[in-house]
């Protein structure tokens, strides 16, 4: 058994008799205990607001969520300055797709595999411009020139797609955009806890991606906006807590990026979010790259193995993926939903079928659902090996 299954209080729960193996972190991650144990202690130790209390429990909780608002900062190579809290991930791309006042004119440029929450800001506020994807569901990621115009006000794309499992050349992209004078939001929702990043590195403009897949508590995420980027950003959502000065003349609001946390935050989540980061700094984000890349690689090998499976993305090299992997496996009179729930109910494993939030991938991949496997540090090659076999029965 991989030793960190022991930290995961739900990866010890029985379905039927049988121990669970864990295949969904794509969706949710579990929550090890020293995460659980630091939202507990937030309720039996501080209990108070943040920002706001004088008292001893108000300045404990201000600096435990300040704490984990550095945390984040760090993960990623930004300035706690730069590090906005919001509910998710779709949360932040809405906050951008308002904040830099959109209209319907202006053209955002992104893949047609995103995800909805990388999609449908976009296309409320803006026009999005999509970039193809081939037969395997992976961008044509040079399209990116010809695409780019004199009206395109963003580009975007996911880090790492959360249907194919592919790392995408986020460098070249943000080069190539840069060079057309067009800011550049990147999608770390299915990296951030796979791959180590560093946003100087990468020069982005934006980049977002939630707690709950980075084994958070839910209800969390994170924005980064490029210190010189907030000038851009119009203020989203108002009212107690961003406000510097409020008089029945004006208003002034508090300085980046508090300007953009109107009311009570999700205090405990930040919190657990921070003891997260801790529990991943402790293990090293190289550490946990090597492993992803291993067990995805194993993945395709074996999943493409099974008759007449689509694995998609399975072309691309191994150090170009995480432990993702997505396919279409024909069963008669079953969807991959219905796979899904089979393998649940027969051999308590547990990964994910449908759609994934991504419909237009689907539709241009002529594919009704698929099946997603998602591994993370917790397992090992015993799962796949599992996977494997409880699908060989079905076909």
């Amino acid at each position: 058994m991989n030793s960190y299954v022991k930290d995961f209080p739900l990866l010890r729960r029985e379905m039927d008799g049988q121990s669970i193996t864990y295949l969904d972190s794509a969706s949710t991650t579990p929550k090890p205990q020293v995460v659980i144990d630091a939202v507990t202690r937030y309720y039996t130790e501080m209990g108070a607001n943040v920002h706001r209390g004088v008292h001893p429990l108000g300045e404990a909780s201000t600096a435990a969520y300040e704490r984990a608002r550095y945390a984040a900062a760090a993960l990623i190579g930004a300035s706690p300055s730069e590090i906005v809290f919001t509910r998710n991930a779709t949360e932040a791309f809405n906050l951008v797709a308002q904040g830099l006042d959109l209209h319907p004119d202006d053209e955002v440029v992104f893949p047609a595999s995103e995800h909805h929450s990388n999609y449908m800001p976009w296309r409320m506020w803006a026009k999005p411009v999509l970039v193809d994807i081939d037969d395997e569901a992976v961008p044509h990621y040079q399209q990116l020139r010809d695409r780019i115009g004199k009206h395109t006000k963003l580009v975007t794309l996911a880090h790492v797609s959360n249907v194919n499992g592919v790392i995408a050349p986020v460098e070249e992209w943000v080069e190539i955009a840069h060079k057309a004078g067009v800011p550049i939001m990147v999608d770390a929702s299915q990296s951030v806890s796979h791959l180590p990043i560093d946003v100087k590195k990468l020069n982005c403009d934006f980049l977002a991606f939630s707690s709950h897949k980075i084994f958070g508590p839910s209800g969390v995420g994170v924005l980064y906006v490029r210190r010189d980027r907030f000038d851009s950003l119009k203020l989203f959502n108002v009212g107690g807590g961003m406000v510097k000065y409020h008089g029945e003349d004006r208003f002034e609001p508090r300085e980046a990026p508090f300007r953009y946390e109107a009311g009570t935050p999700n205090i405990e989540g930040a919190i657990g979010f921070g003891a997260a980061l801790e529990y991943l700094r402790n293990i090293g984000m190289d550490k946990i790259q090597a492993h992803s890349q291993s067990l995805g690689a194993m993945m395709v090998k074996e999943l493409k193995a099974l008759p007449e499976a689509r694995v998609l993305g399975a072309r691309v090299p191994p150090e170009r993926r995480v432990a993702l992997c997505t396919l279409s496996l024909p069963v008669p009179s079953m969807t991959q939903a219905n796979i899904a729930r089979l393998l649940a109910d027969s051999h308590a494993i547990l990964v994910s079928g449908g759609f994934h939030c991504a419909h237009v991938l689907h539709h241009r991949a002529a594919l009704d659902g698929t099946l997603r496997a998602s591994a993370h540090l917790f397992n090992d090659e015993a799962d796949i090996e599992k996977l494997v076999a409880a699908l060989r029965d079905l076909v």
